[in-house]
Protein backbone atom coordinates (compact mmCIF):
# COMPACT_ATOMS: atom_id res chain seq x y z
CA UNK A 1 0.00 0.00 0.00
CA UNK A 2 1.37 3.41 -0.97
CA UNK A 3 2.39 5.56 2.05
CA UNK A 4 0.38 8.75 2.24
CA UNK A 5 2.53 11.88 1.96
CA UNK A 6 2.34 14.83 4.33
CA UNK A 7 1.31 17.24 1.55
CA UNK A 8 -2.23 18.67 1.94
CA UNK A 9 -4.73 16.95 -0.24
CA UNK A 10 -5.36 20.21 -2.03
CA UNK A 11 -1.69 20.47 -3.06
CA UNK A 12 -0.68 19.69 -6.62
CA UNK A 13 -0.55 15.94 -7.01
CA UNK A 14 0.31 14.04 -10.15
CA UNK A 15 -1.09 10.54 -10.12
CA UNK A 16 0.24 8.06 -12.63
CA UNK A 17 -1.50 4.77 -12.90
CA UNK A 18 0.72 2.08 -14.41
CA UNK A 19 -0.98 -0.73 -16.39
CA UNK A 20 -2.74 -3.49 -14.61
CA UNK A 21 -0.53 -3.40 -11.54
CA UNK A 22 -2.74 -0.72 -10.00
CA UNK A 23 0.27 0.87 -8.29
CA UNK A 24 -0.14 4.54 -7.34
CA UNK A 25 2.77 7.00 -7.13
CA UNK A 26 2.27 10.33 -5.38
CA UNK A 27 4.60 13.28 -6.13
CA UNK A 28 4.95 15.80 -3.29
CA UNK A 29 5.74 19.46 -3.94
CA UNK A 30 5.24 20.62 -0.35
CA UNK A 31 2.19 22.37 1.11
CA UNK A 32 0.39 25.20 -0.60
CA UNK A 33 1.51 28.73 0.28
CA UNK A 34 -0.51 30.98 2.61
CA UNK A 35 -1.60 28.14 4.92
CA UNK A 36 0.20 29.29 8.11
CA UNK A 37 -2.78 30.70 10.02
CA UNK A 38 -1.53 34.27 9.58
CA UNK A 39 -4.12 37.04 9.20
CA UNK A 40 -6.08 36.58 5.96
CA UNK A 41 -4.55 33.13 5.52
CA UNK A 42 -6.01 29.69 6.08
CA UNK A 43 -4.36 26.61 7.50
CA UNK A 44 -3.70 23.10 6.33
CA UNK A 45 -6.89 22.14 8.17
CA UNK A 46 -8.85 23.36 5.15
CA UNK A 47 -7.71 20.22 3.34
CA UNK A 48 -6.82 17.90 6.19
CA UNK A 49 -10.29 17.66 7.69
CA UNK A 50 -11.70 15.28 10.24
CA UNK A 51 -9.88 16.33 13.45
CA UNK A 52 -10.03 19.45 15.59
CA UNK A 53 -7.45 22.15 14.95
CA UNK A 54 -4.73 22.28 17.62
CA UNK A 55 -5.60 19.02 19.35
CA UNK A 56 -4.33 18.89 22.96
CA UNK A 57 -2.53 15.64 22.12
CA UNK A 58 0.13 17.50 20.14
CA UNK A 59 1.94 20.78 19.71
CA UNK A 60 3.85 22.96 17.26
CA UNK A 61 6.71 24.91 18.81
CA UNK A 62 8.98 27.64 17.45
CA UNK A 63 12.29 27.51 19.28
CA UNK A 64 14.76 30.41 19.54
CA UNK A 65 12.53 33.06 18.02
CA UNK A 66 14.30 36.23 19.28
CA UNK A 67 12.14 38.05 21.78
CA UNK A 68 13.91 41.20 20.60
CA UNK A 69 15.52 41.27 17.18
CA UNK A 70 18.51 43.32 16.18
CA UNK A 71 18.49 44.74 12.63
CA UNK A 72 20.43 42.57 10.15
CA UNK A 73 21.18 39.95 12.82
CA UNK A 74 21.02 36.29 11.73
CA UNK A 75 19.06 33.88 13.94
CA UNK A 76 18.73 30.10 13.82
CA UNK A 77 15.15 28.98 14.42
CA UNK A 78 13.95 25.44 15.09
CA UNK A 79 10.42 24.23 14.28
CA UNK A 80 9.29 21.26 16.38
CA UNK A 81 6.08 19.30 15.77
CA UNK A 82 4.81 16.64 18.16
CA UNK A 83 1.69 14.47 18.33
CA UNK A 84 1.13 11.06 19.86
CA UNK A 85 1.10 8.06 17.52
CA UNK A 86 1.88 10.00 14.33
CA UNK A 87 4.63 9.07 11.86
CA UNK A 88 4.80 11.72 9.12
CA UNK A 89 5.37 15.44 9.62
CA UNK A 90 5.26 18.72 7.77
CA UNK A 91 5.16 22.46 8.39
CA UNK A 92 4.96 25.88 6.82
CA UNK A 93 6.08 29.18 8.35
CA UNK A 94 6.19 32.87 7.43
CA UNK A 95 7.30 36.09 9.16
CA UNK A 96 5.16 39.23 8.76
CA UNK A 97 5.15 42.79 10.06
CA UNK A 98 2.13 44.51 11.58
CA UNK A 99 0.79 45.28 8.09
CA UNK A 100 1.06 41.67 6.95
CA UNK A 101 4.11 42.28 4.76
CA UNK A 102 7.20 40.12 4.54
CA UNK A 103 9.54 40.71 7.47
CA UNK A 104 13.13 39.58 7.26
CA UNK A 105 14.44 36.75 5.10
CA UNK A 106 14.47 32.99 5.56
CA UNK A 107 17.48 31.00 4.39
CA UNK A 108 17.93 27.26 4.18
CA UNK A 109 20.47 25.40 6.28
CA UNK A 110 19.01 21.97 5.44
CA UNK A 111 18.07 21.97 1.75
CA UNK A 112 17.21 18.28 1.74
CA UNK A 113 14.40 18.69 4.27
CA UNK A 114 13.29 22.31 3.82
CA UNK A 115 12.45 24.60 0.92
CA UNK A 116 11.44 28.21 0.23
CA UNK A 117 8.59 29.72 -1.74
CA UNK A 118 7.04 33.13 -2.34
CA UNK A 119 3.43 34.20 -2.71
CA UNK A 120 1.97 37.72 -2.80
CA UNK A 121 5.38 39.15 -1.83
CA UNK A 122 5.46 36.99 1.29
CA UNK A 123 8.13 34.36 1.91
CA UNK A 124 7.43 30.86 3.16
CA UNK A 125 9.66 28.10 4.45
CA UNK A 126 8.30 24.55 4.52
CA UNK A 127 9.20 20.87 4.45
CA UNK A 128 10.21 18.85 1.41
CA UNK A 129 9.10 15.32 0.64
CA UNK A 130 12.22 14.02 2.35
CA UNK A 131 11.54 16.32 5.27
CA UNK A 132 8.34 14.50 6.20
CA UNK A 133 10.41 11.80 7.87
CA UNK A 134 11.36 14.14 10.71
CA UNK A 135 9.45 16.32 13.14
CA UNK A 136 12.10 18.99 13.66
CA UNK A 137 13.47 21.46 11.11
CA UNK A 138 16.16 24.14 11.40
CA UNK A 139 16.00 27.39 9.42
CA UNK A 140 18.00 30.63 9.37
CA UNK A 141 16.22 33.95 9.54
CA UNK A 142 17.86 37.33 8.96
CA UNK A 143 16.15 40.28 10.61
CA UNK A 144 15.31 43.37 8.54
CA UNK A 145 18.12 45.90 8.29
CA UNK A 146 16.01 48.53 10.06
CA UNK A 147 13.51 48.67 12.87
CA UNK A 148 10.13 47.85 11.26
CA UNK A 149 8.22 47.34 14.50
CA UNK A 150 6.99 44.05 15.86
CA UNK A 151 7.34 40.94 13.72
CA UNK A 152 5.16 37.85 14.08
CA UNK A 153 6.13 34.35 13.00
CA UNK A 154 3.14 32.23 11.96
CA UNK A 155 3.39 28.49 11.46
CA UNK A 156 1.16 25.50 10.80
CA UNK A 157 2.17 21.87 11.05
CA UNK A 158 0.65 18.57 9.94
CA UNK A 159 1.16 15.49 12.10
CA UNK A 160 0.05 12.61 9.86
CA UNK A 161 -0.36 8.91 10.52
CA UNK A 162 1.22 7.78 7.25
CA UNK A 163 -1.95 6.21 5.97
CA UNK A 164 -4.17 7.04 3.01
CA UNK A 165 -6.80 9.67 3.64
CA UNK A 166 -6.92 12.74 5.85
CA UNK A 167 -8.82 11.25 8.76
CA UNK A 168 -5.65 10.56 10.72
CA UNK A 169 -4.05 13.97 10.19
CA UNK A 170 -3.79 16.58 12.95
CA UNK A 171 -3.09 20.24 12.19
CA UNK A 172 -1.37 22.42 14.78
CA UNK A 173 -0.73 26.15 14.58
CA UNK A 174 1.36 28.58 16.55
CA UNK A 175 2.79 32.08 16.40
CA UNK A 176 5.57 34.01 18.14
CA UNK A 177 6.32 37.72 18.29
CA UNK A 178 9.69 39.43 18.05
CA UNK A 179 9.85 43.06 19.05
CA UNK A 180 12.39 45.64 17.88
CA UNK A 181 15.12 46.74 20.25
CA UNK A 182 14.19 49.53 22.60
CA UNK A 183 15.84 52.70 21.26
CA UNK A 184 18.62 54.09 23.40
CA UNK A 185 17.36 57.21 25.15
CA UNK A 186 19.80 59.48 26.92
CA UNK A 187 18.83 62.17 29.39
CA UNK A 188 20.14 64.13 32.37
CA UNK A 189 18.83 66.44 35.05
CA UNK A 190 20.61 68.63 37.58
CA UNK A 191 19.22 70.19 40.75
CA UNK A 192 20.78 72.20 43.58
CA UNK A 193 19.81 72.16 47.24
CA UNK A 194 19.83 75.97 47.09
CA UNK A 195 20.33 78.48 44.32
CA UNK A 196 21.70 81.39 46.37
CA UNK A 197 23.90 81.71 49.44
CA UNK A 198 25.93 84.49 51.03
CA UNK A 199 29.08 84.80 53.08
CA UNK A 200 31.29 87.47 54.60
CA UNK A 201 34.29 85.16 54.31
CA UNK A 202 35.18 85.16 50.64
CA UNK A 203 38.14 82.80 51.03
CA UNK A 204 36.07 80.14 52.80
CA UNK A 205 33.17 80.60 50.39
CA UNK A 206 29.99 78.51 50.40
CA UNK A 207 29.03 75.01 49.29
CA UNK A 208 26.08 73.72 47.29
CA UNK A 209 24.92 70.12 46.95
CA UNK A 210 24.06 69.26 43.36
CA UNK A 211 21.93 66.19 42.57
CA UNK A 212 22.72 64.62 39.19
CA UNK A 213 20.19 62.19 37.67
CA UNK A 214 20.49 59.88 34.67
CA UNK A 215 17.03 60.16 33.14
CA UNK A 216 17.93 57.88 30.20
CA UNK A 217 17.13 54.19 29.81
CA UNK A 218 20.68 52.86 30.00
CA UNK A 219 23.84 53.32 32.07
CA UNK A 220 25.68 56.50 31.22
CA UNK A 221 28.73 58.54 32.21
CA UNK A 222 27.71 62.11 32.97
CA UNK A 223 30.30 64.87 32.79
CA UNK A 224 30.08 68.07 34.86
CA UNK A 225 31.65 71.41 34.02
CA UNK A 226 31.66 74.69 35.91
CA UNK A 227 31.74 78.13 34.32
CA UNK A 228 35.05 80.03 34.23
CA UNK A 229 36.00 82.27 37.14
CA UNK A 230 34.27 85.58 37.60
CA UNK A 231 35.43 88.51 39.63
CA UNK A 232 35.67 92.16 40.39
CA UNK A 233 39.18 92.98 41.62
CA UNK A 234 39.72 89.53 43.08
CA UNK A 235 38.13 86.38 41.63
CA UNK A 236 35.44 83.84 42.47
CA UNK A 237 35.82 80.20 41.43
CA UNK A 238 33.46 77.24 41.39
CA UNK A 239 35.05 73.87 42.16
CA UNK A 240 33.35 70.46 41.89
CA UNK A 241 34.02 67.49 44.12
CA UNK A 242 34.10 65.30 40.99
CA UNK A 243 34.06 65.99 37.26
CA UNK A 244 32.02 62.93 36.19
CA UNK A 245 29.69 60.28 37.57
CA UNK A 246 28.69 56.86 36.22
CA UNK A 247 25.02 56.16 36.77
CA UNK A 248 22.56 53.44 35.86
CA UNK A 249 19.22 54.44 34.36
CA UNK A 250 17.16 56.53 36.80
CA UNK A 251 20.03 56.61 39.32
CA UNK A 252 21.21 59.77 41.10
CA UNK A 253 24.42 61.03 42.70
CA UNK A 254 25.32 64.07 44.80
CA UNK A 255 28.19 66.33 43.82
CA UNK A 256 29.50 69.21 45.93
CA UNK A 257 30.07 72.64 44.40
CA UNK A 258 32.28 75.03 46.38
CA UNK A 259 32.20 78.71 45.42
CA UNK A 260 34.95 80.83 46.96
CA UNK A 261 36.98 83.94 46.30
CA UNK A 262 40.23 85.38 47.59
CA UNK A 263 41.40 88.24 49.81
CA UNK A 264 40.94 90.73 46.99
CA UNK A 265 37.40 89.67 46.07
CA UNK A 266 35.10 92.65 46.15
CA UNK A 267 31.66 92.39 47.76
CA UNK A 268 28.92 91.56 45.26
CA UNK A 269 26.79 88.83 43.64
CA UNK A 270 28.61 86.16 41.65
CA UNK A 271 26.84 83.71 39.32
CA UNK A 272 28.40 80.30 38.74
CA UNK A 273 26.89 77.87 36.21
CA UNK A 274 27.30 74.09 36.39
CA UNK A 275 26.44 72.02 33.30
CA UNK A 276 26.01 68.23 33.14
CA UNK A 277 26.29 66.40 29.79
CA UNK A 278 25.36 62.85 28.78
CA UNK A 279 28.25 60.71 27.58
CA UNK A 280 25.84 58.79 25.33
CA UNK A 281 24.36 61.84 23.63
CA UNK A 282 26.17 65.14 24.13
CA UNK A 283 23.10 67.08 23.03
CA UNK A 284 21.46 66.06 26.29
CA UNK A 285 22.49 68.62 28.91
CA UNK A 286 21.15 70.31 32.01
CA UNK A 287 22.45 73.17 34.10
CA UNK A 288 21.94 75.16 37.27
CA UNK A 289 23.00 78.71 38.06
CA UNK A 290 24.00 79.55 41.61
CA UNK A 291 24.32 83.09 42.94
CA UNK A 292 26.82 83.60 45.72
CA UNK A 293 26.82 86.93 47.55
CA UNK A 294 30.10 88.13 49.04
CA UNK A 295 29.08 90.53 51.81
CA UNK A 296 31.07 93.41 53.22
CA UNK A 297 32.61 92.35 56.56
CA UNK A 298 31.32 94.42 59.49
CA UNK A 299 33.45 97.40 60.46
CA UNK A 300 35.58 96.73 63.54
CA UNK A 301 34.45 98.41 66.74
CA UNK A 302 37.03 100.72 68.32
CA UNK A 303 37.00 101.71 71.99
CA UNK A 304 36.48 105.35 72.75
CA UNK A 305 40.09 105.77 73.95
CA UNK A 306 41.43 104.90 70.45
CA UNK A 307 40.25 108.24 69.17
CA UNK A 308 41.85 108.05 65.72
CA UNK A 309 40.89 104.36 65.32
CA UNK A 310 44.37 103.36 64.23
CA UNK A 311 44.43 100.20 66.34
CA UNK A 312 46.64 101.40 69.18
CA UNK A 313 46.27 103.82 72.05
CA UNK A 314 49.21 106.24 71.96
CA UNK A 315 50.24 109.85 72.18
CA UNK A 316 48.15 110.78 69.16
CA UNK A 317 44.99 109.94 71.11
CA UNK A 318 46.12 112.11 74.04
CA UNK A 319 46.79 114.95 71.63
CA UNK A 320 43.24 114.66 70.24
CA UNK A 321 41.78 114.87 73.75
CA UNK A 322 43.97 117.82 74.56
CA UNK A 323 42.85 119.58 71.40
CA UNK A 324 39.22 119.55 72.60
CA UNK A 325 40.02 120.14 76.27
CA UNK A 326 37.39 122.23 78.01
CA UNK A 327 34.78 121.84 75.25
CA UNK A 328 31.27 120.67 76.04
CA UNK A 329 28.59 119.22 73.81
CA UNK A 330 27.57 116.11 71.89
CA UNK A 331 29.69 114.03 69.54
CA UNK A 332 33.04 115.24 70.83
CA UNK A 333 35.72 112.59 70.12
CA UNK A 334 37.71 113.86 73.10
CA UNK A 335 34.76 113.17 75.47
CA UNK A 336 36.05 109.66 76.12
CA UNK A 337 33.91 108.97 79.19
CA UNK A 338 30.78 110.45 77.61
CA UNK A 339 29.95 112.95 80.35
CA UNK A 340 29.47 115.79 77.88
CA UNK A 341 32.70 117.63 78.68
CA UNK A 342 36.30 117.09 77.63
CA UNK A 343 38.36 117.36 80.77
CA UNK A 344 41.07 115.73 82.79
CA UNK A 345 38.97 112.61 83.32
CA UNK A 346 39.17 111.93 79.61
CA UNK A 347 42.95 112.34 79.66
CA UNK A 348 43.13 109.90 82.55
CA UNK A 349 41.00 107.34 80.71
CA UNK A 350 43.20 107.45 77.61
CA UNK A 351 46.33 107.28 79.70
CA UNK A 352 45.05 104.18 81.52
CA UNK A 353 44.89 102.31 78.18
CA UNK A 354 48.09 103.74 76.80
CA UNK A 355 49.89 101.26 74.55
CA UNK A 356 46.93 98.87 74.16
CA UNK A 357 46.08 97.36 70.78
CA UNK A 358 42.44 97.71 69.78
CA UNK A 359 40.12 95.78 67.44
CA UNK A 360 41.50 97.50 64.37
CA UNK A 361 45.01 96.25 65.10
CA UNK A 362 43.70 92.74 65.62
CA UNK A 363 42.14 92.84 62.16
Amino acid sequence: MTLKHIVPLCAILALIFVGATGSVFAFSFGPLDEKTGAPNEGTCAECHVGNDLDSPDGSLTLVDIPGTYMPSEVYEIVVELAHANQSRWGFEMTALDADGAKAGTFELVDEANTQLSTANDKQYVKHTAAGTAQAKWTIQWTAPDTDIGSITFYAAGNAADGKDGAAGDYIHTTSAESTPPIPTVAGVSLEADSMAQSTMDATAGVTYTLTVTNTGNMADTLTLEVSPEVGVDGSVLGKLSQASVELDADATADVTLTVAGDELTAPGDYEVTVTVTSGTDDTKTADVVTTTTIEMPPMPEFPAWDLNEDGIVNIQDLVLVAGQFGQSGADLAGDVNGDGTVNVLDLVTVSSHFGEETAAQAQ
